[in-house]
This record gives C-alpha cells, structure tokens and sequence, in this order.
C-alpha cells in the first residue's frame, strides 16, 4: 500500500453535429508525397532588400480518393438500339483525403534575412490541400480515371444485362 497515490481519469466527448448521405464514387487511390516550398523577402519603405530571401521546404504525403458525384451521373436507356446505354458522367472530383503529414524539410535564408518574417508552414500546408492545388492530381491522372469509371459501370450493368453495350461520355471542365 502506497501513502500517497494518484488518481488518474480521463473523459473522451464526441459530437457528431450533422450526418449527410454522400453518393461519391471513388474509382482511383493516390498515395501521394510532393515537396512545396516558398520563398519569401524582406521590405522596408516598399522596397525589396537585397539578400533578405527566406526559403522553407515541406515535404507533405498523403492518400487522396478521385471520383466523381454519383447523385450528378446520368445513365438513359437507348430507344433506338437494343441493351444499349448511355452514360454521362460528371467532371472529377476529390472524393476524400486521409493520412496527411507535414514536414519542413529545410528552412534557408540569406545574409539579411533576419529582416524577413518566418513562413508559415501551416499556411503552406493549408495551401497544399486546397482545392486548386488538389486538382492538379486529377488533371494528372485523368484517363486512369476515365478507363476506370468505364471498368466499374461496365461491371455493374453487365451484371444486370449480360449483353450491355456502354456509350460513356465524360462531362467536360468548367
């Protein structure tokens, strides 16, 4: 028996504020590890001062889920020709992102640059998931996307209609 003891609890609380049902199809996994940086330089007055420049590099991985909306597909039956369907889909889409991780690889600066604020690496970070930075990765693997949107409706119909003829069409870029 110990004279003095430590009692020790923990209380772990979650609350789920909102539920939506989703019909996102993810048809490709990335795992993903890039390298961003920024470089940034000193002012004084507005004007640039020389050997001022700071430069920060983060090395960020993480896996990313490209699909598409399910709710935004079309698929019409064709009037004209037998077992045969027309599919539309709609422009790609990051359907989910899991398992980011940042790191500043180096952080650099010049003779005067003790005259330049630090980079935020948060916001670089922020930066790199954004939407517009995101949609290079789409842009980048956009036939494997396209050759497996055609796998997975292919393998749905024909499990409905063995003899399924697929025309798909893919939504262009706005």
């Amino acid at each position: 028996m110990k004279l003095f003891e430590k009692e020790e609890s923990s209380v772990e609380t979650q609350v789920v504020t909102a539920m939506t049902k989703q019909k996102q199809v993810a048809v490709l996994g990335l795992s993903i590890t890039d390298i961003y940086d920024k470089t940034q330089g000193g002012t004084i007055f507005g004007l640039d001062i020389p050997l001022s420049e700071k430069t920060a590099y983060l090395k960020g991985t993480f896996e990313a889920k490209l699909g598409f909306d399910g709710k935004k597909v079309e698929i019409k039956k064709s009037k004209t020709e037998e077992n045969t369907y027309d599919i539309l889909i709609p422009e790609f889409i990051i359907v989910g992102i899991s398992n980011p991780d940042f790191k500043v690889l180096d952080n650099k600066g010049e003779f005067l640059s003790f005259t330049t604020e630090d980079i935020d690496t948060h916001e670089l970070a922020n930066k790199a998931m954004n939407n517009k930075t995101l949609n290079k990765y789409i842009k980048m693997n956009e036939e494997w996307l396209k050759e497996q949107s055609k796998e997975y409706y292919e393998s749905i119909l024909k499990s409905v209609d063995s003899k399924a003829k697929l025309r798909i069409n893919f939504e262009k870029e706005k």
